[in-house]
């Protein structure tokens, strides 16, 4: 899908999501040109238009709410640092529930029938 295409999709997209917009155009170029600023096309098409409509939305509310300008790369660096910790709790909790089955296969002297399938490894910073 090539910007233009794109584009002209979010637009419909948001007139599903807030008709009472009306013509959400600006809103769509300005929320796409902050995007180019920092990501390619190829990038940004990856993404289906319900999602842009809804990034164009959260965009400009954050702006009107704060009046501070929140770029979008930095909204997608908030979402992907979120996502990393709830995946990192995510990952210890299942190694600590693996480590625990150990020391109770161990306790109860019977053989386990498969090791734990995961490590901590610790990053060294």
């Amino acid at each position: 899908m090539e910007i233009d295409q794109l584009r002209d999709q979010i637009c419909f997209c948001m007139e599903l999501l807030v008709p009472e917009l009306g013509d959400s155009s600006q809103l769509v170029d300005e929320c796409l040109a902050d995007a180019r600023k920092s990501f390619r096309d190829s990038f940004i098409c990856n993404f289906r238009p319900e999602a842009w409509a809804k990034i164009t939305l959260i965009y400009h509310k954050h702006f009107l709410d704060t009046g501070c300008d929140v770029t979008v790369a930095e909204i997608f660096a908030e979402v992907v640092r979120d996502s990393i910790k709830s995946n990192r709790m995510d990952f210890l909790t299942m190694n600590l529930a693996q480590f625990k089955q150990y020391e109770i296969a161990n306790l109860d002297q019977q053989p386990l029938s498969e090791k734990p399938a995961l490590s901590l490894v610790k990053n060294k910073t």
